[in-house]
């Protein structure tokens, strides 16, 4: 596992999240002197303590990327009890209900005439 964040991809990642960790600084220290000159406020201390939390937060993000990969939940992919209850199956004859018989036969016969329809449309290979 440890070869695997020495790979390229993730060494990119790596370099992304310290140069984006390095900007953030950059940009706060920047702030602060913005806040030191003549044209500066106290939006630009705003600012300055603001870009280091985003440093932060970027590696912050980055070591959970690292320890999810390391360590995967290990849950399994179905759960041992399933939170619903599953439902029995449907069982309806024409006896029960005839007006859902009568629709169920109606789909039917649209299906069938669809399949043909589509048979007969549909151009043979080669055509």
């Amino acid at each position: 596992m440890r070869r695997l964040l020495l790979s390229p991809a993730w060494l990119i990642g790596h370099l992304l999240v310290v140069a984006a960790f390095a900007t953030c600084l950059w940009l706060g220290w920047w702030q602060l002197a913005r806040f030191e000159s003549d044209t500066g406020g106290v939006q630009n201390v705003g600012y300055a303590l603001q870009w280091p939390l985003f440093g932060i937060f970027a590696v912050f993000f980055w070591v959970r990327v690292i320890k999810a990969e390391l360590h995967p939940p290990e849950h399994d992919a179905t759960p041992s009890e399933p939170a619903v209850a599953p439902r029995p199956p449907m069982v309806t004859d024409d006896d029960t209900d005839p007006e859902l018989a009568a629709y169920n036969r109606h789909l039917a016969e649209l299906h069938a005439a669809d399949t043909v329809h589509v048979a007969n449309t549909v151009p043979e290979r080669g055509e």
